[in-house]
């Protein structure tokens, strides 16, 4: 096909056909014809990323050619991604930012990677089309008469500062919000979440209390804490707060002390009823050597109904703690509230008698189990043996299948 043929095709096809290429290649299309020669700079989507910067053998060359591109640049810029490497400067993304608030942006990306972290000028809080944002190692601070994003739809935060106070106002002007990314981010006292519309919460850090206010669409939670603050204010339960109102939780992922942490204030005789309606649920981090622990994640396995897909992520536990094996024996004997339980995978499985009881007592509270997956640590020697031995437990399903697979 000759460069005239391809120039007859229609706008949005050759836009298309550009923003696949990689911007170094779209950027060599001008040397195709007269015709040609502009037609990369309506390109739509500007990735200045890893990939971009191995082109060149100086960040300063990239940096000049960065400007360059902009200043060519025709039309709205709809997704634009920078990594920061050393010796861009601070002015430099400003300018940038400012060029950016007349182009419509849709979906921003800045990766600020180096040493100290970048503030944010106020023209990106006029990005009135932003519809997903992604940040890392900045200063949030949002002028005094922002008013909010009103058409984001995700928010996605690594290691950004910013005041607590700040961030619940703007969560509350973003009404469109379906997805919210927090990751080791500010340390919250009260991390209350008011988002009607929100479908996704995936939250890695500290904060003394977590609470789902008002989520009534949201779907997906995943929560890590890696530090818990004992609050003697208050001797209701965590779980309780926690799960304030979420009738649509259909996945549940708990990782680092955030289970310790939902146990603090005494486990409720009648669970959350946003319990009702989950179908997965992972447990990360979770230590077979603590019988507290093992208790809870029993109460919250046994209080999802609809539960058909678990997975557990052993911790190494040193001895054998006999409180940990009576109390699931126990369990094994009284249980059988995982009717709809199809799948468990147990991860970094070493093969503590605290954890073959567990095994145990999945197998026998779970009718309709169809498969069990060991991944074991690598510390776990005698997988087929130990495969063999499981068969011959007693289990309410007579179809499980059993694999294993060193990790």
């Amino acid at each position: 096909m000759t460069s005239t043929t391809i120039s007859n095709l229609p706008c949005n096809v050759l836009d298309k056909i550009l923003g696949s290429l990689p911007l170094k290649d779209a950027v060599k299309t001008s040397i195709l014809s007269k015709d040609w020669r502009y037609k990369w700079v309506t390109r739509a989507e500007l990735d200045f990323r890893s990939e971009f910067y191995t082109y060149f053998n100086e960040n300063q060359e990239a940096m000049k050619i960065i400007y360059q591109v902009l200043r060519l640049h025709q039309g709205p810029i709809l997704k634009f991604a920078l990594e920061r490497p050393d010796l861009i400067c601070d002015r430099d993304i400003d300018n940038w930012m400012l060029f950016l608030s007349k182009k419509n942006v849709q979906e921003l990306t800045l990766q600020i990677f180096t040493g100290s972290e970048y503030h944010l000028p106020s023209y990106l809080f006029t990005f009135k089309q932003l519809r997903h944002l992604r940040l890392e190692m900045c200063f949030f601070q949002p002028p005094p008469n922002f008013k909010g994003f009103s058409n984001l739809i995700s928010i996605n935060l690594q290691h950004v500062i910013f005041d607590p106070s700040i961030f619940r106002n703007l969560i509350t002007k973003c009404p469109l919000l379906e997805s919210l990314m927090l990751t080791r981010c500010t340390t919250f006292d009260i991390l209350e979440i008011d988002a009607p519309n929100l479908k996704c919460f995936d939250f890695l850090g500290t904060s003394k209390s977590i609470c789902l206010k008002n989520v009534p669409m949201l779907r997906t939670v995943v929560v890590c804490l890696n530090r818990i603050f004992m609050d003697t204010s208050t001797f209701s339960s965590n779980l309780t707060k926690f799960f304030h109102f979420v009738p649509s939780l259909e996945e549940l992922e708990l990782g680092g002390l955030s289970l310790e942490y939902l146990t603090m204030g005494g486990i409720p005789e009648n669970p959350p009823a946003a319990l009702n309606n989950v179908k997965s649920l992972c447990l990360s981090d979770m230590s077979f050597g603590n019988v507290e622990e093992v208790s809870s994640a029993v109460y919250l396995i046994t209080s999802c109904p609809k539960l058909q897909e678990l997975a557990i992520e052993c911790e190494a536990v040193g001895i054998i703690m006999e409180p940990v094996i009576q109390f699931l024996r126990t369990k094994a004997i009284s249980c059988n509230a995982m009717k709809l339980l199809k799948s468990v995978e147990m991860r970094y499985f070493i093969g503590f008698e605290m954890e073959i009881e567990f095994v145990k007592f999945i197998l026998a509270s779970a009718p309709g189990l169809e498969e069990i997956f060991i991944w074991s640590s690598g510390q776990f020697h005698r997988g087929t043996q130990m495969m063999d031995e499981m068969k011959q437990f007693h289990r309410k399903s007579p179809n499980v299948r059993f694999k294993f697979e060193e990790m």
